[in-house]
């Protein structure tokens, strides 16, 4: 048998958000639109023919509290799913989902080692 590496770790978090208005409809919305940007790279504007990515944004998530659960190293958005309507998706008068699943799937950029998981990661 040949040790041939570890994956990076990866996290998923799920959130079931019900708004109570087409506000706050609209307001998740946003946080979904916010986090699917921050999952994706940009061209390098510098790049003149344009084929230069910039890395996506990185995120140093923590639980809180946290004082019993393991630490978790900077890490990247790696996809965004979203479900929109639940069962029976309904809507507002303005046509804004009443009930949004996101889940978030993070991979952390560090590999972990037994070093890290000493210090809690």
């Amino acid at each position: 048998m040949k040790f041939e590496g570890i994956d990076r770790r990866s996290f998923n978090f799920s959130f079931r958000l019900l708004p109570k208005s087409a506000a706050e409809a609209q307001r998740i919305q946003q946080i979904v639109t916010l986090f699917r940007l921050h999952s994706m790279p940009e061209f390098d504007r510098s790049d003149q023919l344009g084929r230069t990515l910039i890395a996506p944004s990185t995120f140093d998530i923590e639980y809180v509290p946290g004082e019993h659960l393991h630490k978790i190293s900077t890490s990247v958005l790696e996809a965004v799913d979203v479900k929109y309507g639940g069962d029976r998706p309904q809507f507002y008068k303005d046509n804004q989902p009443t009930e949004v699943e996101l889940t978030l799937t993070f991979k952390e950029l560090d590999i972990i080692t037994k070093d890290k998981i000493a210090q809690g990661f």
